[in-house]
C-alpha cells in the first residue's frame, strides 16, 4: 500500500480509468489506480466496443465528409434532446481524435468501418467503428500504454482492491478508503479522486431502486455493482437519470432460471439485418409493436411500455424451417437442449396448448394469428403497420421464445459539471471528486435512447481529457 499522499487516486481500471491514468502519469502526477478485480479492462471484456467519431482519418480516406457539429446534431435527433448538451459539447469534438489515437496504438479496426450501423437508431453518416474482436480490440490497443504508464516510478496499480467510501473533510474529498480481498482496509490520501468504477448492471437491488422496481436482465460484467455511484452519493453527490431508462431490444437468458444474457446468444431482431418472420406478443398474447419497424428506438420504447419488459417471440415449425436463423449464436446442441429443458423456450401442438405453456390468453393468440394471416394474404393491412409478412403462423406445432428487455449500460449516475466534477443537488461541486465513464450514467450522453458509439468513445475521450486537465491543475498546485 501507499503510506504517502498521492496526487491522484483513480478507482477503476476500465474504459475510462485507463486512459485517464495514462495521461495523468505522463503529466508527472503521482497516480495510484485501484481495481477491484484482478484484471484491467472492465466492460471491454464483454462490450461490442462500438465507437463513434467525426472527422477521422479513416473517414477522409473513404471520402466521407463529416464533422463534430453534424455528429452532435445526429445525437440530439436520436435522443430527442434528452442528453446533457454541455457534456456532449465537451466530448464529441474530441472523439474523432480518439479514434485516430487508437489507430496510432495499433487498433485492429474492422475493415468495414466506418459504417452506418442499425443495431441502434442509425446516424445519417458513416461514423461508427469497432474492432475485429469487439471491446477486446480496444483493450488490446490501450493495455500496453497503460502497462507502460503503471511501470513508471510515479504510478502504481493495485488490483484486488475496491473502494469502500470516500474521505470527506469539510466540503472536499481528500481520499478514499480501500479494502483488499482479505478484508483489510486502508485510507489513501489524495489531492483528487476520480471515480471510473462503471455502472450497476449486475446489481439487481440498485437497478430496481434506480428504475422503479424493474427486474434486471443483464449482459453486464459481474463486477458492475455501482460502488462508485454509491460512494459519491454517500459523499453528497446527486444521482440523476433514474427516469431515463430504456431497455435493449431484447435478450434471451442463457441459463434456465437465470437473468444473465450472453451476447453470443442474442436473437437477430434487427430488420435491417434479418426481417422478422415471427410475432412479438405480450404476456396476454397481444401484439404490442410493429415487428419490422426500422426504428430501433420505436421498438425499445414499445418494450419499455410493457410492465415486465418481456414478450414471447412466436412462430411455427414452417417458419422455423423457412426463415433465416432467429438465434444464430446458439449451436444446434444448445438449441436442442433449450427446446427440451429451458423455461424460456416453449413448443406446443395447437393454440390452447401454446397458451397453457406460455401463460398467454388463447383467444388473444387466435386474434393475433388471424390478423397477421390476413395481412400475409393481402386481405387487409396489418393492424400494426407491418410490411414484411412472409407467411401466416398457423401451426399445428407452435414455438415461442421468451425475450426480455435487457441492460448493458445503466442510465443513472453521478451528476457532474462539464469539468467532470461531482455535483450536489444544489449544483455546487464536491471539490476533489471527479467522475467519468458509466458512473456518470449512460443517459447523461445518450439520454433516453441508445446512440451508437456514445458509451465507449466518451469514456475513452473524457478519460484522456480529464487526465490531462488534472495533470496541469494538480501540478500547479503542487508547486505553489
Amino acid at each position: 500500500m501507499f503510506d504517502e499522499t498521492v496526487d491522484l487516486v483513480i478507482a477503476g481500471a476500465g474504459t475510462a480509468g485507463m486512459p485517464c491514468a495514462i495521461e495523468a502519469v505522463a503529466a508527472g502526477l503521482k497516480v495510484l489506480v485501484i481495481e477491484k478485480t484482478h484484471q484491467v479492462g472492465g466492460t471491454l471484456h464483454v462490450s461490442l466496443g462500438q465507437m463513434s467519431g467525426a472527422g477521422t482519418a479513416l473517414q477522409r480516406e473513404r471520402g466521407i465528409v463529416d464533422d463534430a457539429r453534424a455528429h452532435l446534431d445526429d445525437i440530439v435527433r436520436i435522443n430527442r434532446g434528452t442528453g446533457r448538451r454541455d457534456i456532449l459539447e465537451r466530448t464529441v469534438p474530441l472523439q474523432g481524435d480518439t479514434i485516430d489515437w487508437l489507430m496510432s496504438l495499433g487498433f485492429d479496426m474492422d475493415p468495414s468501418c466506418p459504417v452506418v450501423l442499425h443495431l441502434h437508431e442509425a446516424y445519417r453518416t458513416a461514423r461508427t467503428y469497432w474492432g475485429r474482436q469487439g471491446g477486446l480490440s480496444v483493450l488490446q490497443a490501450i493495455a500496453p500504454a497503460f502497462e507502460a504508464a503503471m511501470s513508471r516510478p510515479n504510478a502504481r496499480l493495485l488490483t484486488g482492491h475496491r473502494g469502500v467510501r470516500l474521505v470527506v473533510e469539510g466540503k472536499r474529498v481528500s481520499g478514499i478508503v480501500v479494502e483488499s480481498g482479505d478484508g483489510n482496509q486502508q485510507t489513501l490520501s489524495a489531492r483528487a479522486v476520480v471515480l471510473a468504477t462503471g455502472g450497476y448492471g449486475a446489481n439487481p437491488e440498485m437497478f430496481a431502486r434506480m428504475t422503479g422496481g424493474r427486474a434486471l436482465y443483464t449482459a453486464a460484467m459481474p463486477a458492475s455493482q455501482g460502488e462508485g455511484i454509491a460512494m459519491a452519493e454517500a459523499a453528497g453527490a446527486e444521482i440523476v437519470g433514474q427516469n431515463l431508462f430504456l431497455p435493449t431490444y431484447a435478450g434471451v437468458v442463457s441459463e434456465p432460471g437465470g437473468r444473465q444474457i450472453v451476447w453470443r446468444h442474442m436473437p437477430s431482431l434487427t430488420p435491417q439485418v434479418r426481417q422478422p418472420w415471427e410475432l412479438h406478443l405480450d404476456g396476454t398474447g397481444k401484439r404490442f409493436v410493429r415487428e419490422d419497424d426500422p426504428s430501433v428506438d420505436a421498438r425499445e420504447h414499445a418494450l419499455n411500455g410493457l410492465p415486465d419488459m418481456s414478450f414471447w417471440c412466436v412462430f411455427d415449425d414452417a417458419v422455423l424451417e423457412a426463415s433465416p436463423p432467429l438465434l444464430p449464436g446458439w449451436s444446434a446442441e444448445e438449441l436442442s437442449e433449450a427446446w427440451r429443458t429451458h423455461p424460456s423456450f416453449a413448443q406446443a401442438s395447437g393454440v390452447e396448448a401454446l397458451a397453457a405453456a406460455t401463460g398467454m390468453n388463447a383467444d388473444s393468440l387466435r386474434r393475433s394469428f388471424a390478423d397477421y394471416a390476413a395481412a400475409c394474404r393481402s386481405e387487409r393491412p396489418d393492424p400494426m403497420g407491418r410490411v414484411h409478412c412472409p407467411r401466416p403462423i398457423e401451426g399445428p406445432v407452435f414455438r415461442a421464445v421468451r425475450m426480455h428487455g435487457m441492460v448493458l449500460k445503466t442510465p443513472a449516475g453521478v451528476r457532474v459539471n462539464d469539468a467532470m466534477q461531482a455535483c450536489r443537488a444544489d449544483g455546487t461541486t464536491i471539490e476533489g471528486l471527479h467522475v467519468i465513464g458509466e458512473a456518470i450514467g449512460g443517459s447523461t450522453l445518450s439520454g433516453q435512447g441508445f446512440v451508437s458509439g456514445m458509451s465507449v468513445t466518451p469514456s475513452l475521450t473524457l478519460g484522456r481529457w480529464l487526465g490531462r486537465e488534472l495533470g496541469q491543475r494538480l501540478s500547479l498546485l503542487r508547486t505553489t
